[in-house]
């Protein structure tokens, strides 16, 4: 009996030891990784580009195509001009986020988004591109992500989180368009 006891914790030690070189690789790995993230989707809208502009950013059209996960941009009455802030509510109520309209031009918005309170801003740009009577419709975020060792892996992926995201308020906004023709 006092023989298994000793293989036990020679058993022990030795998966510990692997473990602990896992993590290390791990963080090693992380040192070589990039911070930027570049998150980008496109899609084209059978609608002219004025038009596109101008639903894209009217107060009761934002909230139904820009998709927020467990939450929604509020309602509101106009149009987004540079300047402009618009609530983002959650159902979750862990706390409002805000979009900022940075600015406006003829082929492209900016626009910050602060998603929670005490989260860093997401620099977004939706460029409007005419082709042949449709609209191409590309959107983009980019930037650095300051998350500690996380940061990152998180980068890595950001493309597959973010970019879920955009295929759906994309899409939303498509159909949204296209069914007013």
């Amino acid at each position: 009996m006092s023989n298994s006891h000793p293989a036990a914790l020679y058993h022990l030690r030795k998966v510990t030891r692997i473990f602990a070189l896992i993590i290390i690789a791990l963080i090693v790995i992380g040192f070589f990784l990039p911070i930027d993230y570049r998150v980008e989707r496109e899609v084209t809208i059978n609608a002219p580009v004025d038009e596109v502009s101008t639903v894209m950013l009217q107060g009761d059209s934002l909230s139904k195509w820009m998709f927020v996960k467990n939450g929604q941009v509020d309602v509101f009455d106009g149009s987004l001009k540079a300047g402009s802030r618009v609530a983002i509510s959650y159902s979750e109520k862990v706390g409002q986020g805000e979009l900022t309209i940075v600015d406006l031009s003829g082929d492209s918005v900016r626009f910050d988004v602060r998603p929670k309170p005490n989260v860093n801003l997401v620099h977004n740009q939706i460029f409007l591109r005419p082709s042949a009577g449709k609209t191409s419709v590309q959107w983009v975020i980019e930037g650095k992500l300051e998350a500690g060792l996380l940061g990152p892996y998180i980068a890595v992926f950001a493309n597959q989180l973010a970019g879920k995201n955009f295929e759906i308020s994309l899409q939303r906004l498509k159909e949204l368009l296209e069914t007013r023709h």
